[in-house]
């Protein structure tokens, strides 16, 4: 798919999946046509003179971005969101449950949203923990993904458990109190409310993914796999939290430093990311050290139309039923 973007009159630069938004901005006097996949889904926006980030007036494809609403999008020819991720007006069928978890490790309380299947609520089954809580229930629309994966019979029953942060960059960061919080105060108290059978999956996108990816490695016998979607493997816990692009690749170190943990690995990123190389260095190195993994790669950005058109696969690999 050959793409010419007309910049507005008061735009100065392009930003957009291939610009790593914020870190290369492209000025508009050296934007020219490029090529994407016709598979391709694709987020832009313009800066103006004022460094203002503005949408595209001529692009009437509405906001699908809870980061921002500047964020225009467009799609090649052979663009098709996954079936399970068309939710429409869909809700979900079953319990939702909705508490608090009084944290003497991080001195303050802290919310945790609980769905569980139809009718299973009281059932021990497996707990699939994530990350970004509210955006993975809200935007991700996850509990209706799982809920017509499990109609359909391609995964075995879970309780969901959607952790919302409070300082995202700061707890999902190599910060080992939250991470002891996650374990010895909410993990308890969900098992209070949403028996756990022994079987846990962590969750995340983005710094979520890399936050999940050090909980199980911390904490092998509690979880067993690990789920991360465009995570942040560009970090290292010297760096500016606030530089996402230009960090060491600590985890990645950790892998072939450490003796080996009993984990399944699924991971996913887009190919216009600026995480794809990292993600897939860190995959080399898993199977190097004998892990199983898996890793799915579509020709899309680091935005939630990608990681809600990856959950169906991600969910089968974690809780699909055996042949």
């Amino acid at each position: 798919m050959r793409v010419q973007l007309i910049p507005p009159s008061w735009a100065t630069h392009l930003l957009s999946d291939l610009t790593d938004w914020q870190r290369a901005p492209l000025p508009v006097a050296a934007l020219e046509p490029f090529e994407l996949p016709d598979d391709a889904y694709f987020e832009y926006a313009s800066l103006d003179a004022d460094s203002r980030q503005r949408p595209d007036p001529d692009n009437a494809n509405p906001p699908a971005n809870p980061w921002w609403d500047h964020a225009r999008w467009l799609a090649g020819p052979a663009y098709r969101p996954d079936p399970y991720a068309e939710i429409g007006t869909a809700r979900p069928r079953g319990r939702v449950v909705r508490c608090e978890v009084e944290s003497a490790i991080l001195g303050q309380k802290r919310r945790v949203l609980i769905y569980s299947p139809e009718d299973l609520a009281d059932q021990p089954l497996p707990h699939v923990v994530f990350q970004d809580g509210k955006a993975y229930y809200g935007w991700g629309k996850v509990p209706q993904v799982f809920d017509r994966l499990l109609a359909a019979g391609e995964v075995s029953p879970a309780h969901l458990v959607f952790v919302p942060p409070v300082d995202r960059t700061r707890e999902y960061a190599f910060n080992d109190s939250y991470q002891n919080f996650l374990i010895e105060e909410l993990l308890p108290e969900v098992a209070r409310r949403a028996p756990c059978n022994g079987q846990r999956i962590a969750w995340g996108a983005s710094l979520g993914g890399l936050l999940s990816a050090c909980l199980a490695w911390r904490h092998p016998l509690v979880f067993q796999s690990v789920v991360t979607q465009s995570g942040t493997f560009l970090y290292d816990p010297e760096q500016d939290l606030a530089d996402p692009w230009q960090g060491g690749e600590w985890f990645l170190t950790q892998v072939g430093a450490t003796v080996w943990r009993p984990l399944r690995w699924y991971l996913d990123c887009g190919s216009l990311e600026w995480l794809i190389a990292s993600n897939r260095r860190l995959v080399a190195a898993l199977r190097e050290q004998r892990y199983e993994v898996q890793l799915t790669v579509r020709n899309a950005g680091h935005n939630w139309v990608n990681w809600r058109n990856g959950l169906a696969s991600a969910f089968r690999f974690a809780l699909g039923r055996p042949v």
